[in-house]
Protein backbone atom coordinates (compact mmCIF):
# COMPACT_ATOMS: atom_id res chain seq x y z
CA UNK A 1 0.00 0.00 0.00
CA UNK A 2 1.15 3.68 -0.37
CA UNK A 3 2.01 5.41 2.70
CA UNK A 4 -0.96 7.85 2.51
CA UNK A 5 -3.67 5.37 1.82
CA UNK A 6 -5.74 2.58 3.59
CA UNK A 7 -6.68 0.25 0.44
CA UNK A 8 -4.97 -0.87 -2.52
CA UNK A 9 -6.17 -0.86 -6.26
CA UNK A 10 -5.76 -3.55 -9.00
CA UNK A 11 -5.37 -2.69 -13.05
CA UNK A 12 -5.85 -4.78 -15.31
CA UNK A 13 -6.31 -4.73 -19.17
CA UNK A 14 -9.48 -6.39 -19.92
CA UNK A 15 -10.59 -6.55 -23.03
CA UNK A 16 -10.21 -4.93 -26.96
CA UNK A 17 -13.02 -3.42 -29.36
CA UNK A 18 -12.99 -1.80 -32.90
CA UNK A 19 -11.51 1.88 -31.15
CA UNK A 20 -11.17 0.93 -27.46
CA UNK A 21 -9.53 -0.62 -24.99
CA UNK A 22 -11.16 -1.29 -21.48
CA UNK A 23 -9.48 -1.67 -18.49
CA UNK A 24 -10.53 -2.82 -14.98
CA UNK A 25 -9.82 -1.07 -11.85
CA UNK A 26 -10.70 -2.78 -8.42
CA UNK A 27 -10.49 -1.47 -4.79
CA UNK A 28 -9.84 -3.36 -2.22
CA UNK A 29 -7.29 -4.97 0.96
CA UNK A 30 -8.99 -1.71 3.04
CA UNK A 31 -8.31 -1.55 6.64
CA UNK A 32 -11.55 0.92 8.01
CA UNK A 33 -14.63 1.68 6.18
CA UNK A 34 -14.15 4.92 3.95
CA UNK A 35 -16.31 7.17 1.45
CA UNK A 36 -14.13 7.25 -2.14
CA UNK A 37 -15.12 8.94 -5.20
CA UNK A 38 -15.60 6.93 -8.53
CA UNK A 39 -12.61 6.08 -10.23
CA UNK A 40 -12.04 8.36 -13.49
CA UNK A 41 -11.14 7.40 -17.15
CA UNK A 42 -8.55 9.71 -16.71
CA UNK A 43 -7.06 7.90 -14.38
CA UNK A 44 -5.37 5.64 -17.01
CA UNK A 45 -2.07 7.19 -17.37
CA UNK A 46 0.60 5.84 -19.84
CA UNK A 47 4.24 5.65 -18.88
CA UNK A 48 7.01 6.51 -21.27
CA UNK A 49 10.54 4.28 -20.88
CA UNK A 50 11.69 6.17 -18.24
CA UNK A 51 8.76 5.57 -16.09
CA UNK A 52 7.03 9.13 -16.34
CA UNK A 53 3.75 9.63 -17.16
CA UNK A 54 2.80 10.94 -20.82
CA UNK A 55 -0.34 13.50 -21.09
CA UNK A 56 -2.52 10.90 -23.51
CA UNK A 57 -5.85 12.08 -22.80
CA UNK A 58 -8.08 14.73 -25.36
CA UNK A 59 -11.47 16.27 -24.95
CA UNK A 60 -13.23 19.07 -27.07
CA UNK A 61 -16.01 19.37 -23.98
CA UNK A 62 -15.76 21.61 -20.67
CA UNK A 63 -18.54 19.63 -18.86
CA UNK A 64 -19.51 18.76 -15.33
CA UNK A 65 -21.07 15.74 -13.79
CA UNK A 66 -22.30 14.23 -10.56
CA UNK A 67 -19.61 13.85 -7.84
CA UNK A 68 -20.86 9.78 -7.48
CA UNK A 69 -19.26 8.41 -4.14
CA UNK A 70 -19.12 4.67 -2.91
CA UNK A 71 -18.43 3.28 0.20
CA UNK A 72 -15.69 0.70 0.40
CA UNK A 73 -15.75 -1.31 3.41
CA UNK A 74 -13.13 -3.95 5.03
CA UNK A 75 -12.85 -7.41 3.26
CA UNK A 76 -14.71 -6.14 0.37
CA UNK A 77 -13.55 -5.37 -3.50
CA UNK A 78 -15.29 -3.09 -5.45
CA UNK A 79 -14.21 -3.31 -9.41
CA UNK A 80 -15.20 -0.36 -12.11
CA UNK A 81 -14.34 -1.21 -16.08
CA UNK A 82 -13.05 1.82 -18.16
CA UNK A 83 -13.59 1.91 -21.88
CA UNK A 84 -10.68 4.34 -22.88
CA UNK A 85 -11.79 5.54 -26.85
CA UNK A 86 -8.20 5.61 -28.85
CA UNK A 87 -7.76 8.16 -31.34
CA UNK A 88 -11.97 8.39 -31.92
CA UNK A 89 -13.38 12.31 -32.14
CA UNK A 90 -14.74 13.14 -29.34
CA UNK A 91 -18.17 13.24 -28.91
CA UNK A 92 -21.26 13.38 -26.35
CA UNK A 93 -20.66 10.15 -25.91
CA UNK A 94 -17.12 9.97 -25.67
CA UNK A 95 -16.19 12.98 -23.45
CA UNK A 96 -12.36 11.63 -23.51
CA UNK A 97 -10.20 9.83 -26.22
CA UNK A 98 -7.03 8.67 -25.16
CA UNK A 99 -3.27 8.70 -27.70
CA UNK A 100 -2.07 5.16 -27.02
CA UNK A 101 1.04 4.73 -29.37
CA UNK A 102 0.84 1.60 -31.32
CA UNK A 103 2.88 -1.67 -30.14
CA UNK A 104 3.66 -2.40 -26.50
CA UNK A 105 2.53 0.15 -24.15
CA UNK A 106 2.88 0.40 -20.21
CA UNK A 107 -0.13 1.70 -18.12
CA UNK A 108 -1.43 2.30 -14.88
CA UNK A 109 -4.04 3.41 -12.85
CA UNK A 110 -3.92 6.96 -10.68
CA UNK A 111 -6.16 7.48 -8.26
CA UNK A 112 -6.16 10.67 -6.39
CA UNK A 113 -8.47 12.78 -4.45
CA UNK A 114 -7.58 16.45 -3.54
CA UNK A 115 -8.24 17.47 0.29
CA UNK A 116 -10.95 20.10 -0.85
CA UNK A 117 -13.01 18.11 -2.77
CA UNK A 118 -16.48 18.95 -2.08
CA UNK A 119 -18.53 15.42 -0.97
CA UNK A 120 -22.06 14.69 -1.92
CA UNK A 121 -24.05 15.59 0.90
CA UNK A 122 -24.19 12.08 2.06
CA UNK A 123 -23.05 12.25 5.50
CA UNK A 124 -26.05 14.94 6.51
CA UNK A 125 -28.79 12.02 5.08
CA UNK A 126 -28.72 11.04 8.79
CA UNK A 127 -27.13 7.62 7.51
CA UNK A 128 -26.54 5.20 10.34
CA UNK A 129 -23.31 4.68 8.97
CA UNK A 130 -22.38 8.74 8.74
CA UNK A 131 -20.23 8.22 11.51
CA UNK A 132 -18.48 5.13 11.04
CA UNK A 133 -17.04 6.28 7.01
CA UNK A 134 -14.70 8.69 6.97
CA UNK A 135 -14.40 10.35 3.37
CA UNK A 136 -10.53 9.43 2.13
CA UNK A 137 -8.25 11.78 0.18
CA UNK A 138 -4.75 11.00 -1.11
CA UNK A 139 -3.19 9.57 -3.56
CA UNK A 140 -2.80 6.08 -4.70
CA UNK A 141 -1.20 4.01 -8.07
CA UNK A 142 -1.75 0.55 -9.29
CA UNK A 143 0.47 -1.94 -10.41
CA UNK A 144 1.40 -1.45 -14.13
CA UNK A 145 0.09 -3.67 -17.43
CA UNK A 146 1.73 -4.13 -20.69
CA UNK A 147 -0.48 -3.79 -23.63
CA UNK A 148 -0.07 -4.22 -27.38
CA UNK A 149 -2.17 -1.15 -28.73
CA UNK A 150 -3.40 -2.20 -32.44
CA UNK A 151 -6.30 0.40 -32.77
CA UNK A 152 -5.47 3.31 -35.15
Amino acid sequence: MEPDTCFKISFEHVGTGDDFHTFRVAFHDCTSRILLPYPHLTGIRVLSDDDSEIEAWHTRYLVSSPMDDFVLIPKSRIAFDLHAHVRCATTREYLWTIELPRGVCRVRYTYHVDNNREWYDFLAKKSRFAALTTPWNGLVQSNTVQINNTIG
